[in-house]
């Protein structure tokens, strides 16, 4: 489990923080043995950048590169993996995601578009190149589509300190494709909510979409759950430097109290009142009424909160009323055949 987490924490840091690049600096830090670094292209509109932010045209074909530098002193081999951008339920840009929903609402995921190798191999203390093949859409399009090429390293073969968190970590290069400079307004629109688990937390999820081919960046976003009359919050939460991916739908995470130390969700009516505003102005506002049944409630409450053994007081009271019937019932018999025996 902490290995798990020390992964998962690697991976939303690098994931989330727009594009990851390292530099051959990084090698002095005795933890971090690669690096990854993209190899630029013409096409590359900002040659500031440390991500493909590429300018192309309908059916082209292009093949770029990223250079992995293995600075151990052994063969190592790595898995590449290139991912279209997703929305998480706390409002970061995930790069790290391998499989496209089912019901995605993006017609042209950038992972569709690529082809590479799934893994390659570099001696040890050298340098590799990696190709990958690009084929843009067929149809145009405004805005951009956007993803990440995501590398790390096999770890799997690594010797592994016993009662120590192994820190296993990736990198993501950056991917945007665009056609033109035409302007695209972001939206958001609001899908509904429903009382939900939350990895062993009592939360709920509100459903959200940004249909538009552009990210909505650094967003700023607060959250208040309201009883249906009531004037002071029973769930709050607010994002600061929020970003939502192009064409995405996500599910909002509110918890219940604390991520972590959550309380039980209580039935009744409730309202939700949520505020979105982004670094260039655009702001969403939606006050909406909603309902967590009984069964609902008792349904996320039974995942999350389990009773410990020897709590199950109605079964205690069960038990204790079969018992005094029982009883009462070999009394009765009792005194009945020894008043038979007196009358004898």
């Amino acid at each position: 489990m902490k290995k798990m987490r020390a992964i998962m924490m690697f991976l939303l840091i690098t994931g989330c923080s727009m594009f990851m690049f390292s530099s051959p600096a990084a090698a002095a830090d005795p933890g971090v043995d690669y690096s990854v670094a993209p190899i630029l292209p013409d096409n590359q509109l900002d040659r500031g950048k440390s991500f493909f932010d590429l300018r192309v045209k309908p059916e082209e074909k292009q093949t770029i590169q990223l250079q992995i530098e293995n600075y151990s002193d052994q063969e190592q081999r790595y898995f590449i993996e290139v991912n279209t951008a997703q929305t998480s339920g706390n409002l970061t840009i995930d790069y790290g995601n391998t499989d496209v929903p089912k019901d995605s609402i993006n017609q042209q995921p950038i992972s569709d578009y690529v082809k590479y190798p799934k893994e390659v191999t570099i001696p040890a203390k050298k340098a590799g190149i990696v190709s990958l093949d690009l084929t843009v859409p067929k149809e145009s399009f405004d805005g951009i589509l956007l993803g990440g090429i995501q590398v790390k390293k096999d770890f799997g073969k690594e010797e592994k300190p016993k009662d120590q968190i192994s820190s296993e970590y990736a990198y993501v290069i950056g991917l945007m494709l665009s056609e033109n400079d035409q302007p695209v307004e972001p939206d958001l629109q609001y899908k509904g909510i429903q009382a939900k688990e939350l990895t062993n937390n009592a939360g709920l999820i509100v459903s959200m979409e940004n249909p538009t081919p552009i990210n909505i960046k650094k967003a700023s976003l607060t959250a208040d759950v309201y009883a249906e009359d009531g004037t002071k919050p029973v769930i709050t939460r607010t994002i600061e430097e929020g970003g939502i991916a192009p064409a995405s739908r996500f599910d909002l995470h509110l918890f219940n109290g604390e991520a972590g130390d959550t309380k039980p969700l209580v039935a009744g009516k409730y309202r939700l009142e949520l505020s979105v505003e982004d670094d260039a102005g655009h702001n969403w506002k939606f006050n909406e009424p909603f309902e967590i049944t009984k069964k609902e409630a008792s349904a996320v409450n039974n995942q999350v909160f389990q009773v410990e053994e020897g709590t199950n007081y109605w079964l205690y009271i069960i038990i204790g009323i079969l018992a005094a019937v029982v009883l009462s019932f070999l009394g009765y018999f009792i005194y009945t055949k020894r008043k038979q025996k007196s009358n004898q």
